[in-house]
């Protein structure tokens, strides 16, 4: 992993604490000067890092005043991952038709789950754990992995896991506020392998990680099949004075 440049640091520093409530929307972040003494920081890095947090939705900037903690961030992630949010309504928005497999289901101690356990609280104890395979058409499209809070979900209804978790959640009344989400190529597992009959198939890895109100809600590890997924957009490009462009989404498909 490359080393993590004084902007970057900037940027996460104030991303986490507007995330856990530290900074109330509205409420105006510290002067640059403050910015540059705690991070050893030129203004020229800080101002990058300002316009950044500005442009992800996490602060306004406004010229004379400073800059202001904005939650547009939230709906800004929502809107992004809408179509991620459910595997469920996926498959349908694609003509298909969804079923899911529930294939494990465990309550465990969070410290077994090493890649997810700093995600929580350390109040969390135990997290729900339960693998699915998910299907379109009857044909499996997908294997996810989920962690959810046994704070916010004490108890879980297993049956309800072979139906969209997202439908579930909404009808308990819990309500995801914000997410963050990540890509990426990865080979299967043997236990992969076993599910998709071969150990060949390239698998796009995607790491959704949700929050209620602030709290760590769940973390899902989809694992797409590589000749079963795809992803196609139509896309419009308009040029700024400044040489930059702004993508307009026309349409969007996943197959």
């Amino acid at each position: 992993m490359g080393k993590t440049t004084k902007s970057k640091a900037i940027v996460l520093y104030f991303q986490q604490q507007i995330q856990d409530g530290f900074y109330q929307e509205n409420e105006p972040l510290p002067p640059e000067a403050w910015i540059c003494s705690k991070f050893d920081s030129s203004h020229m890095t800080v101002t990058k890092a300002m316009n950044e947090l500005a442009a992800n939705g996490y602060i306004k900037r406004v010229p004379g005043n400073g800059s202001f903690v904005s939650h547009d961030y939230r709906r800004s992630i929502n809107k992004a991952l809408t179509m991620s949010e459910s595997f469920t309504e996926l498959v349908r928005h694609s003509g298909q038709t969804p079923k899911t497999e529930l294939i494990k289901y465990s309550l465990i101690k969070c410290e077994e789950a090493s890649e997810i356990s700093d995600f929580f609280s350390s109040s969390e104890k135990y997290i729900h754990y339960f693998v699915r395979g998910r299907y379109a058409n009857d044909k499996l499209v997908c294997i996810s992995y989920t962690y959810v809070s046994s704070i916010i979900i004490p108890n879980i209804e297993i049956g309800r896991l072979e139906d969209s978790f997202t439908k579930y959640t909404r009808e308990l009344g819990i309500i995801r506020s914000s997410g963050h989400m990540e890509l990426c190529a990865k080979l299967p597992t043997p236990q992969q392998a076993k599910l998709i009959g071969t150990p060949n198939i390239p698998l796009l890895k995607q790491s959704i990680y949700w929050y209620s109100d602030g709290r760590p809600l769940e973390v899902t590890f989809h694992y797409f099949i590589g000749d079963q997924y795809s992803v196609t957009q139509d896309f419009s490009l308009k040029y700024n004075e400044d040489g930059t462009a702004d993508k307009t989404i026309l349409r969007s498909k996943r197959t």
